[in-house]
């Protein structure tokens, strides 16, 4: 997932003590009701042109303990969970990461399976430049490729797959993208066909695309939404990391409204996933003085629900930018420590960060359900709060603004 922003934690699961559980089974009861209140109390009459809209994430294997305690205590929301746990290297191969712990999984499916919930698996394209390229060119590594992912999925107990196969966007060069792209659908198709033929679903998330073209103003066109649009089950816009090298916005909502335009005049929108961060950045803008030699600032990465409680330890309160549809603040940090030499020093550092609070996650949310797409996908679960599902439940009981 490219520019994923979470707060990393030791992946590993263990079973829940009694008092946890009832303690995640109260916050369940709690959102619960707030959804029922929303649906009870819609605020205009209802002009989707079906149901509201789905509610997914993305479980991170590095977060696996939180992601599973916000899944459980938000149950009655959910459509889809995808495991973010597993690679592909070859044709031949798709395997977890060294860090997931296998009875997540399992976990996540126990926990999943009483409500109906479909729990998918999200395979991260980690082959070297041009290799993937290379799998999917020829047609029988591409047939390989195809069983491989059929046979893992079925094997695990999933639901379905979601793609997120970045390096030959990424990595290749803009100048292979023209052979790479029918490669591209033409693997999908035979993906979806065998999916679908098992009863499993199929899901690719991919980068935005900005129009129909082929420019460099186009986007991402390497995946041809149009194409893969008619044969998957959703696409899933990754609509975020519009700031990565600079202080700004994760993902301005005006922005993310062009990527919705453009992606429905391609896709039939009830096929269309829109991918919600809630996550930020933390940016160093200025630095003065020697900072020590172990400790040199650096980008960090915040999740929604730390990112105030850093605001609250520096004095500071995050100020909402209505222009975006974010919100931030900057806050001034001192680093005391030693030099190479092992002589004390010091220095001080501006710092601004930009986060997707749980207004932004209605805005997001909103957005999607006013546009008729199909969901909402979070990235990712665990970097969220309580508050992010109460702004949920609002955008799928037609509320437009949040909070009230």
């Amino acid at each position: 997932m490219s520019g994923a922003g979470a707060d990393q934690g030791v992946a590993g699961q263990s079973p829940r003590p009694p008092a946890q559980l009832l303690a995640i089974a109260v916050a369940a009861m709690v959102v619960l009701g707030v959804v029922i209140a929303f649906a009870l109390n819609r605020s205009t009459p209802w002009k989707r042109a079906g149901p509201p809209i789905t509610v997914s994430a993305w479980a991170p294997y590095w977060q696996s303990d939180s992601a599973l305690a916000s899944f459980n205590a938000n149950l009655g929301v959910f459509n889809e969970v995808s495991m973010f746990a597993y690679s592909t290297t070859a044709a031949n191969s798709v395997t977890p990461y060294a860090g997931l712990d296998p009875n997540v999984p399992l976990l996540f499916q126990r926990s999943a399976a009483p409500s109906g919930i479909q729990v998918t698996a999200s395979i991260i394209d980690a082959t070297k430049p041009h290799e993937m390229a290379a799998i999917l060119a020829d047609p029988a590594s591409r047939s390989v490729h195809v069983q491989t992912i059929v046979q893992f999925v079925i094997a695990g107990g999933f639901a379905g797959v979601d793609l997120d196969y970045e390096n030959f966007a990424f990595n290749d060069g803009r100048d292979s993208w023209a052979t790479t792209r029918p490669n591209w659908v033409a693997f999908i198709k035979e993906l979806g066909a065998a999916m679908h033929a098992g009863g499993k679903s199929l899901t690719v998330s991919v980068p935005p695309v900005y129009d129909s073209g082929r420019t460099d103003l186009s986007g991402y066109w390497v995946y041809d939404y149009a194409a893969i649009g008619a044969v998957v089950d959703h696409i899933r816009i990754m609509a975020y990391d519009y700031s990565t090298s600079a202080p700004g916005p994760i993902a301005p909502l005006a922005w993310v409204q062009n990527l919705v335009q453009a992606a429905r005049s391609m896709v039939a929108p009830g096929k269309l996933v829109l991918g919600v961060p809630v996550y930020g950045y933390d940016w160093v803008v200025s630095t003065t003085g020697v900072c020590p030699v172990d400790r040199a600032p650096r980008r960090n990465n915040v999740s929604t629900k730390s990112a105030a409680a850093l605001a609250a330890s520096h004095g500071v309160t995050p100020l909402w930018d209505a222009s975006r549809s974010e919100s931030t603040f900057s806050y001034v940090d001192k680093i005391d420590g030693v030099d190479a030499a092992g002589a004390p020093v010091s220095c001080t550092v501006n710092r601004t960060v930009w986060f997707a609070d749980a207004q932004a996650v209605h805005a997001r949310a909103w957005l999607a359900e006013r546009q008729d797409l199909g969901g909402i996908s979070l990235w990712s679960l665990g970097s969220d709060d309580a508050t992010s599902w109460v702004a949920v439940a609002a955008a799928r009981a037609d509320h437009s603004t949040w909070p009230p």
